[in-house]
């Protein structure tokens, strides 16, 4: 059967409607510029990301020259000019500026044609709106230096030697950080039953002195999180007026309009609360919660430490609970063979919540007893969840491989690669055989920039074993890995132990390591337990660090 068409057009060309749909779905604009007449044609999608209007195009290639911010024009010109003198490519990265003063990200690709002669004749290419994406590397690269910044915000609480002190710090380096117009401090009374304010100065006058001292009772977000620890945002005072309408006045006057309160937080108990004012609405993304929480966390540490030293020290013994208490979950009891005594200690670091990644461990595997003691960089809970992984996977590591510990070190690291445990870890891996006819034991070991491990001869010697150490774990997981050897006479003590024991600030590591020598001098003929206590009582007692340790006699 044949159809007539009449005198409807000709249907268009199936690829043009197939570009034309690819660059809708890529919301991207084309360009053509004929370099011999200067001519250049721009598809809608690309005038608007330039904001030019139509009636304003010349169709000259000058008319790019208004919308491109003057500081990244050059850059543009010189990408078209290089791509016309080398037939190559243009890519090229920069803002336009529209007419309403806003600004824009454009990305431009594009590549030169060249005629039958070789000469480039014009230039072809597709802008993309990278607008949305550049905003978001700007809002996480500030939301990075505002976390950066508590650093120093920190180490200013640190230095705060009244309540004052502090309230000067949040009022002028945290209101700054959060970029807030006003802060304020509620401390909770011992009593519990008022609730005292620290105001900044840029509060009304009247406003800081009706709220200088209010009952437990007064329905504001203040008084409220001081008492339940309850976190409260707000984007402006009609968001307020819904939970709070009794303290939209207050806010009037304030001249508050967003506003956000969290708990101060000490110990697990309930402090006060911290609160920051803006004169206008704002949307509350979880970036800047965790800020705000971060940043009372550390006031909440000042005020603590500052209001009694007794509980000064008992946030100390918290803190050490909670490395004890991780210590226990993460680090088990090494194995008991009849023919080996084996002793170990964890010791958290003396400075509150200073949870570390130090560990040791001690198992069975097909060659003998596996020792290992290790020690990730960092001292906090990520230190911890690294220190973890790294021990798990080196258990399973050894339990697999079978070879020797060089080869277990470097198949650790390289799973640690594949597995993305970004860690930079130092450790030492032993391997202990039965005895020989002599009776003495074959120790094989490799160290991964760590401390070397030191024994202590029947006769009374110690000796570190001294060998250049390799890479640590975390650099290069291509890095070779050595092996040595030494045979542990009958009576000998092995002692493996983190940098804690022995680093000290101002001291040379031959020093330190001297101390360590001298302290260990003497221990050869006590039990392996009362080695880990003598040292520790040596060594530790002064330690900033956490500490790791594990003594083994044949």
């Amino acid at each position: 059967m044949t159809t007539s068409t009449g005198d409807r057009p000709p249907p268009p060309d199936l690829t043009e409607a197939q570009l034309g749909l690819a660059l809708e779905a890529a919301q991207l604009g084309l360009w053509d510029w004929d370099v011999v007449t200067g001519r250049l044609v721009w598809s809608e999608r690309s005038l608007e990301m330039f904001g030019v209007p139509l009636e304003q195009r010349t169709g000259s290639v000058t008319d790019i020259e208004a919308p491109i911010h003057p500081d990244d024009l050059p850059a543009v010109q010189g990408a078209l000019e290089q791509a016309v003198a080398t037939a190559g490519v243009v890519d090229v990265e920069f803002r336009t500026v529209w007419p309403d003063g806003s600004v824009h990200w454009v990305h431009a690709r594009g590549r030169a044609l060249v005629d039958g002669a070789g000469h480039v004749w014009r230039v072809i290419g597709t802008n993309d709106d990278v607008t949305a994406l550049r905003a978001a590397e700007q809002e996480r690269a500030r939301d990075a230096a505002r976390m950066a910044g508590l650093v120093g915000v920190a180490q200013a609480l640190g230095d705060a030697q009244d309540e004052l002190e502090v309230l000067q710090v949040v009022a002028e380096r945290g209101v700054r950080l959060m970029g807030a117009d006003g802060a304020v401090l509620g401390l909770l009374a011992d009593d519990g039953r008022r609730v005292r304010a620290l105001t900044s100065g840029q509060l009304a006058e009247d406003v800081r002195a009706e709220v200088a001292e209010m009952p437990v009772g007064v329905p504001v977000p203040l008084v409220v999180t001081a008492v339940t620890g309850e976190a409260v945002f707000f984007g402006d005072r009609a968001a307020l007026a819904e939970r709070y309408p009794g303290a939209v006045e207050l806010y009037e006057r304030a001249r508050t309009q967003a506003s956000a309160t969290v708990p101060l937080l000490a110990r697990g108990r309930v402090v006060g609360a911290l609160g920051v004012a803006f004169r206008g609405p704002r949307t509350w993304r979880p970036a800047d919660r965790e800020l705000l929480e971060t940043f009372a966390a550390l006031t909440a540490q000042a005020v603590e430490r500052i209001r009694a030293r007794e509980a000064e020290r008992a946030a100390t013994r918290a803190g050490q609970r909670l490395s004890e208490m991780l210590q226990r979950s993460l680090l088990t009891d090494p194995p008991e063979p009849n023919d080996l005594r084996i002793a170990v200690r964890y010791q958290p670091a003396t400075r509150e919540a200073q949870v570390g990644g130090d560990w040791y461990d001690a198992f069975l595997s097909s060659g003998g007893t596996t020792l290992v003691i290790g020690d990730v960089a960092g001292h906090d809970r990520t230190a911890t969840a690294g220190m973890a992984q790294v021990r798990n996977v080196l258990r399973g590591v050894a339990q697999t491989v079978g070879e020797p510990p060089g080869a277990v070190l470097g198949a650790l690291d390289r799973a640690l690669q594949q597995l993305r445990v970004p860690t930079l870890t130092t450790a030492v891996i032993c391997q202990l055989d039965g005895p020989g006819p002599g009776g003495g034991r074959l120790l094989r070991w490799s160290n991964a920039g760590h401390p070397p491990p030191l024994v202590l001869h029947p006769d009374g010697t110690t000796e570190l074993l001294w060998r250049r150490p390799d890479l640590l774990l975390g650099v290069d997981p291509a890095a070779g890995r050595a092996d040595h050897e030494l045979v542990l006479e009958p009576g000998a003590t092995l002692v493996l132990y983190t940098d804690g024991l022995v680093e000290r600030r101002g001291e040379s590591l031959d020093d330190a390591f001297e101390r360590l020598r001298l302290a260990a001098a003497g221990l050869h003929d006590l039990p392996t337990e009362q080695v880990c206590d003598v040292l520790l009582g040596r060594l530790g007692s002064d330690a900033e660090d956490d500490v790791a340790l594990l003594v083994l006699r044949p």
